[in-house]
């Protein structure tokens, strides 16, 4: 009798560890299954890679329910990332559910209780009065939960769930950046000119009267330079290239044909651009406010993709009053909080570019005195067929993945608004940038090696639009 009662409670304990296990299992789904979602928001970005997350729990007690939070702050920042305000958002290290299912056993693991999760969490306030719900089956109750997301990305890294930043960009460290005053806080001040662009007026920031006219900003450069140096961005100094622009007696605001005498013009911010080669434009807006004795500054931080124009990131807001009166420390005291969340949608960006492409525009179009148009047939490399067709063909063949679009045309220009190019492309073994001039000048060399050899001039607008001018230099 004695045996068969020790039988009994061994397949007991059996059954009950087996139960377990398979609790640990839907608990782990049910944190990363794509139709779950956590009553979680963004307080907060710390400046240390950490972020503040309001996470609620549940379960049949209060501390159980505390546990359950702090789960779901980890699994947030694994796999659905999370939104606060306009500048605080948490990115999914693990944004494919797929990736987690297929490490199924190493996240059973470490979300069970008292799991590896816990050594990337730690919780910052204790629940009281409206946080702590009496429900039906027990208690849902709310905290703020602090998540070190750069040393649970590093985790994921080295377990091989995720690669590497900079594996995922190609070998690319960090995109290149320059930081420059915004339009609107150099015209308020007053550093504007006047530009012709092709018979039309337009007010442009005047970024060396700026410089020269205003220490304030030498000092603002020049602390968020410091700042995005910490944290390994490439910077170039706008003073630096704009006296090298200088420098440079080929630069020139006017483009004309050698031939005709046919002419277009490019801004001087776009020349800046185009010189420079920053991947992306940071500017920056900002106004000190005075409280009594104590001062505090506003700022609004705008991350641009120097080849588009787009926002790729953003981040605004107000420093503490302090009765410091020196402007890089208010600044950095405004800045510093948003900053490393600023990063994280630079880096989505630029991650993107590595996966997809940078988006440029290619405009063709033909010079006036070319006697013939792109309707005109073309043999080119074997191929015979209009030579509106045959740019289109290489376009095709050339774009990265073959991604791109014309948007319009005719027998005298096309546009194609979106052309996707690679970040590198390989030469003698190296990788090097490739830019939306390389590219266009590979269109150029096809058309020279036409029967016919059809001259064209590249003429650039900016950092990412080019024009093929086809008929002659």
């Amino acid at each position: 009798m004695k045996k068969l009662n020790l039988l009994l409670a061994i397949i007991f304990m059996i059954s009950i560890a087996n139960s377990s296990v398979a609790q640990v299992k839907r608990e782990f789904k049910k944190l990363w299954a794509s139709d779950m979602s956590y009553e979680v928001a963004v307080v907060g970005i710390g400046a240390d890679g950490t972020k503040l997350l309001k996470v609620w729990g549940y379960d049949k007690k209060k501390d159980l329910a505390k546990i359950d939070a702090k789960k779901n702050a980890v699994a947030a920042c694994l796999f659905k990332g999370a939104h606060g305000s306009r500048e605080k958002n948490v990115l999914p290290i693990i944004p494919d559910s797929r990736t987690a299912g297929d490490h199924e056993a190493y996240f059973d693991k470490f979300f069970t209780t008292g799991g590896q999760y816990l050594q990337y969490v730690g919780l910052t306030n204790d629940a009281t009065g409206k946080d702590i719900v009496k429900m039906k089956k027990g208690y849902k109750v709310g905290v703020v939960v602090s998540v070190n997301y750069d040393a649970l990305r590093k985790e994921m890294e080295r377990q091989g769930i995720v690669k590497k930043l900079n594996t995922v960009l190609g070998g690319a460290k960090k995109p290149t950046i320059m930081i420059v005053p915004s339009d609107n806080w150099c015209i308020q001040n007053g550093y504007k000119m006047t530009f012709d662009d092709q018979g039309s007026k337009r007010t442009l920031p005047d970024y060396k009267g700026a410089l020269q006219g205003s220490s304030d900003l030498l000092l603002v450069i020049g602390k968020l330079n410091t700042l995005m140096a910490d944290r390994g961005y490439p910077a170039k100094n706008l003073e630096t290239e704009l006296k090298n622009i200088e420098s440079t007696s080929a630069e020139m605001n006017m483009m004309s044909s050698k031939e005709s005498g046919s002419d277009m013009a490019e801004s001087p911010i776009d020349i800046l651009k185009r010189t420079a080669k920053a991947d992306i434009i940071m500017q920056l807006t900002w106004t000190i406010n005075q409280q009594g004795p104590k001062k505090s500054i506003t700022f609004n931080l705008q991350g641009l993709d120097a080849y588009t124009g787009e926002q790729i990131a953003g981040a605004q807001g107000t420093g503490t009053p302090s009765f410091s009166t020196e402007l890089p420390l208010l600044l950095e005291e405004a800045v510093l909080a948003h900053l490393d969340n600023f990063n994280s949608q630079l880096m989505a960006h630029f991650t993107d570019l590595a996966a997809n492409g940078r988006k440029v525009k290619i405009r063709i179009q033909t010079w006036e005195n070319w006697d013939y148009d792109l309707e005109e047939e073309f043999e080119i490399d074997g191929e015979e067929d209009e030579l509106g067709f045959l740019i289109e063909n290489w376009m095709e063949n050339n774009a990265y993945q073959g991604k791109y679009h014309l948007g319009d045309g005719s027998a005298t220009f096309m546009m194609f608004d979106i052309v996707r190019i690679p970040l590198y492309y390989e030469r003698k073994g190296k990788q090097r940038a490739m830019d939306t001039r390389r590219f266009i000048n590979g269109l150029r060399k096809y058309l020279k090696n036409s029967e016919e050899e059809i001259i064209s001039k590249v003429y650039m607008r900016g950092l990412g639009e080019a024009w093929l001018i086809v008929g002659e230099k």
